[in-house]
């Protein structure tokens, strides 16, 4: 059955999130655009975690305007959501939706600086996917979606946040509403802040990092990560963030972080939105955090590498 006050939903790019969000959406017979931002990028294909071979056949051209009813979700890396936004808003109305879905933090504010008066909404998931080549992805690793209304909003409404929630709850489930999405986006941080660095660093899975040559490596971070956050008023303590690093290092266990895969492949990792983040916000503070500035640096001077 059609969502209710739904238009369709309008993908940017065609990286592996948005590729498992375009199958959700296609398998529950919700309309959608997938828009790669190379035309030669566009995901044809989704590997299940089951190993089935799913065709995107459904894929609609892009509209000209995009209505209040529609829903722009825009699950780009942290760096890129700039550019995406300008890209998109001479195409939207003040009104229509706009969901967020990256690794790290600082993405509300770089596009709140052009979509002013968009209602926005902030996504934070533990799924994992990879795409294995320009036209296909690999769904690596079942997760849970977590998802909550800016801060800043104007314009949003219960019956729009309620759309929202209903359209993830079918493309990337399981989904809950947040009405505290801040400190589930600072705990997700803080995974990332441990994963996506040492695995990149180490070349190895997620999994690797569950040995004894990790352990205080791991505690220190979310020592670090727990002592911003809460200087940043975010409720968090490091028992609990480490608790949570451990449960995602075992259901992610044969994945490759995103980080990993960036490095891998000689791109640039969202590292300035994850330990660099932390890093800035300990500056801000006055706090000193150097496993993270380390783990910062260490990656810049990989990208270095190949820049």
């Amino acid at each position: 059955m059609p969502l209710p006050n739904l238009g369709r939903i309008h993908i940017v790019g065609s990286g592996a999130i948005g590729s498992l969000i375009a199958v959700g959406a296609q398998h529950n017979n919700i309309a959608y655009s997938l828009s790669p931002r190379r035309a030669d990028q566009l995901t044809q294909r989704l590997i299940t975690y089951s190993g089935q071979s799913i065709l995107l056949n459904q894929n609609l051209p892009e509209p000209e305007k995009l209505a209040e009813t529609d829903l722009l979700i825009m699950p780009v890396k942290a760096h890129q959501l700039a550019q995406a936004a300008a890209q998109w808003q001479p195409r939207i109305q003040d009104n229509t939706p706009v969901l967020l879905v990256h690794n790290g933090m600082g993405g509300l504010e770089s596009v709140r600086e052009v979509l002013k008066k968009q209602p926005i909404y902030l996504a934070t998931t533990s799924h994992g996917a990879m795409k294995i080549n320009q036209h296909e992805v690999k769904h690596t690793g079942f997760g849970r979606t977590m998802v909550g209304e800016a801060p800043d909003n104007r314009n949003g409404s219960g019956e729009q946040s309620e759309m929202v929630m209903k359209v993830l709850s079918r493309c990337l489930q399981p989904v809950t509403w947040q009405e505290d999405i801040e400190r589930a986006l600072w705990t997700k941080l803080a995974i990332n802040a441990v994963i996506n660095p040492l695995t990149a660093i180490y070349d190895i899975t997620n999994g690797k990092l569950d040995s004894l040559q990790f352990r205080g490596q791991i505690g220190d971070i979310c020592d670090e990560v727990a002592q911003v956050a809460q200087a940043c008023k975010i409720d968090l303590t490091s028992d609990f963030l480490k608790e949570n690093v451990q449960l995602i290092i075992a259901n992610t266990a044969n994945n490759y972080s995103s980080m990993h895969q960036d490095i891998s492949a000689k791109r640039t990792s969202e590292n300035d939105a994850i330990n660099g983040f932390i890093v800035k916000q300990a500056e801000k503070k006055g706090i000193d955090v150097p496993v993270n500035t380390f783990l910062h640096n260490k990656i810049k001077s990989l990208e270095k590498n190949y820049s």
